[in-house]
């Protein structure tokens, strides 16, 4: 998988491009610290995810997340930065970008949320936006809380669904379902999926055991 990091700080480009070993195999992470020279990259060799930060110095803000989008309108853009302002995250998004993950969240969500991108979902970050998220879009684990989408995976478990039947019932790709299993083990701290089960019904997430 190729990666195109966007920002202007180049400290912060070498830390997300470690994070992101962990993300995929045989990753190639490319960097530009302008909208001028990520587009020079991307003319010579379109990558498969892009990482943009919304604050780059010249060229920025939604005028290069647009020229981006277009220039490459089957590859999810995700925005990366460190404005939580909710106008900017709606307006990145209506602008085509695929995600909107705050420079404040930690690896292992930035990460989650990349993997749900990749997996044809968008991702905002919902305790930031409220009640202006995005119809479809999906928000990862934060705080310990479980979205809405990943409680409907979380009942589907404890019906004993694997991730085929799972993915039928809610109309989602499989490979989306087991982001949101491994999600959900991750919040609930536990290591399988019978584990999560019987954590979430101590936790009262779910009905007690009939």
């Amino acid at each position: 998988m190729d990666v195109l990091l966007i920002d202007d700080h180049p400290l912060f480009r070498k830390a997300l491009g470690r994070a992101l070993w962990d993300f995929a195999d045989e990753l190639r992470v490319q960097e530009a610290d302008s909208v001028a020279e990520a587009m020079d990259c991307i003319e010579a060799d379109p990558p498969d995810l892009v990482l943009y930060d919304w604050r780059l110095p010249e060229g920025g803000g939604l005028h290069g997340l647009v020229a981006i989008c277009q220039l490459l309108p089957a590859t999810p853009v995700v925005v990366v930065s460190a404005n939580e302002d909710p106008e900017v995250m709606t307006t990145a998004l209506a602008a085509g970008a695929r995600g909107y993950i705050p420079k404040s969240v930690s690896s292992d969500i930035m990460l989650s949320a990349l993997r749900l991108v990749l997996a044809g979902e968008t991702y905002v970050p919902a305790a930031t936006l409220g009640n202006r998220r995005p119809v479809g879009a999906t928000s990862v684990l934060h705080d310990g809380m479980l979205t809405a989408r990943q409680s409907e995976v979380l009942t589907l478990l404890a019906e004993g669904c694997a991730n085929k039947r799972i993915a039928h019932k809610l109309g989602i790709a499989e490979a989306t379902v087991r982001v949101h299993v491994s999600d959900i083990l991750q919040a609930l701290r536990v290591g399988n999926r019978t584990e999560a089960v019987v954590r979430a019904r101590q936790l009262g997430l779910l009905g007690a055991s009939p």
